[in-house]
């Protein structure tokens, strides 16, 4: 209303100028957009491989600025505004357009490239069931039953979500090392988690009538032999940590991904902690606060999210929360992924409508790097999303279930991850230019007069 005071300005123009900056400027732990509410809406979503959100929302902010001059002058009686009519029908017409021409044309690209066939397990562990000791040994023969289901349908890589696997204590061998050791965590260095050699039991109390030796009870890979990607925990080492949670130990949460033999191909970290919920701000100047946030982790974020190779190709994982942050995926770009997967875990909403949130914040990391991305999760909603931002396949929030597709593994780069998200940048520093050439104008007036 002042800009339109200081001059006549459609809000058409000045929608956008003032909403964006304001957007994307707030801080939010959980970023969302307005263009967001969009995502089903998959031949519009297209234009975000050139400009991200920001690009679409603009779009949306003209359209709706244009709508409401037109009813401002059927109102005032003033003549049709025939920009505004023109902005109304053209900008969502040639969104539209560009959008349906470029799905057909990366359907293509998908159906020309490699592809990967995926298996996810969604046990549908609840929040309070995950880390209940009694529960933790049925937990794990609960994933290793339905990946062996997956196995028979002849998947190539079974994914298990964030922080799946959690037994109390691990048999693994560490980089440089030769021998099997018996660690309570899984160490970061780890280079080899050995394998089962024997079936998975219905129940875990069959293994300790059986008498089962631990070793064999907390492998990850029991009764299948198909490589392995899954979340846990791991540890570092690091006597310079002075966490009030486990003082000396770096804790990460992190992604591994074993070949059919339990070597470990690779391992990521999560890089953008959950304030709060992983970390708590200042918490290590101000040990203090971790007693005003009791049940808050102490995690160690990761430097930067490691591609994870398999056979080929380079797998970009992201952990938790991270698939809704564009500036992530932004960084990881430059690496050049060929698929990304998200492993998360949304059983503390539960059967609320933040999974479904969640994943339609997501969708557009697919789009904006023409990517496709499988997303598992613990208790829903798990999907694979295509390249061109449609959800192929998902669970729903009840029971265990597991879930198959076939992916693409992409190549290319596009627009946005050169450019980022050039439209809401240039609304921001539309202000401080607008300002400084008003404040010229003024300046020269007054020496006009004087």
């Amino acid at each position: 209303a002042w800009l339109r005071r200081q001059r006549p300005v459609r809000l058409c123009w000045s929608l956008p100028l003032c909403y964006l900056p304001g957007e994307y400027l707030l801080p939010f732990i959980f970023p969302w957009y307005y263009a967001n509410s969009q995502y089903w809406v998959i031949p519009f979503v297209q234009v975000t491989e050139l400009g991200g959100v920001s690009l679409l929302g603009l779009l949306l902010l003209m359209v709706n600025g244009a709508l409401y001059d037109l009813l401002e002058g059927l109102v005032t009686a003033r003549r049709l505004l025939r920009r505004a009519l023109l902005v109304a029908l053209l900008v969502p017409a040639l969104a539209a357009a560009y959008g349906l021409v470029r799905m057909h044309q990366v359907d293509a690209r998908m159906a020309a490239a490699p592809q990967l066939k995926v298996g996810m397990v969604e046990a549908d562990v609840g929040i309070w069931e995950k880390e209940d000791p009694r529960k933790v040994d049925d937990n794990l023969v609960r994933h290793q039953r339905m990946s062996v289901e997956l196995e028979r349908q002849g998947v190539d890589l079974v994914v298990w979500p964030e922080t799946s696997f959690h037994a109390p204590v691990v048999y693994a061998r560490r980089r440089g090392e030769r021998e099997v050791k018996r660690y309570r965590h899984i160490p970061r260095d780890v280079d080899w988690l050995p394998p089962a050699a024997g079936p998975v039991p219905e129940h875990a109390a069959e293994d300790r009538r059986a008498g089962v030796s631990l070793r064999q009870r907390v492998a990850p890979q029991r009764g299948f032999a198909t490589p392995l990607l899954f979340g846990a925990l791991t540890v570092l080492p690091n006597p310079a940590n002075d966490s009030p949670r486990h003082p000396g130990l770096d804790v990460f949460n992190s992604a591994l991904l074993l070949d059919g033999r339990g070597r470990v191909l690779g391992a990521t970290d999560k890089v953008y902690l959950l304030m709060f919920g992983e970390t708590v701000p200042l918490g290590h100047r101000f040990p203090a606060f971790y007693e005003w946030f009791p049940e808050a982790g102490d995690l160690t974020a990761g430097e930067r999210m490691q591609l994870l190779p398999f056979r080929g190709h380079r797998l970009g994982v992201m952990i938790c929360y991270e698939d809704i942050l564009p500036r992530f995926t932004l960084r990881v770009a430059p690496q050049k992924p060929n698929l990304l997967v998200n492993l998360t875990n949304d059983a503390w909403f539960g059967k609320t409508a933040e999974p479904y949130l969640h994943l339609a914040l997501a969708v557009f990391r697919t789009v904006e790097n023409r990517l496709a991305l499988v997303r598992s999760t613990n208790t829903g909603v798990s999907c694979f999303v295509d390249a061109n931002g449609r959800i192929l396949k998902q669970t729903s929030l009840d029971g265990a279930e597991t879930l198959v597709e076939t992916v693409p593994l992409l190549e290319g780069t596009t627009p946005y991850q050169v450019l980022g998200d050039w439209p809401a940048w240039g609304c921001i520093l539309f202000w401080p230019v607008w300002l400084l050439l008003r404040w010229r104008r003024k300046k020269r007036k007054k020496r006009g007069r004087s």
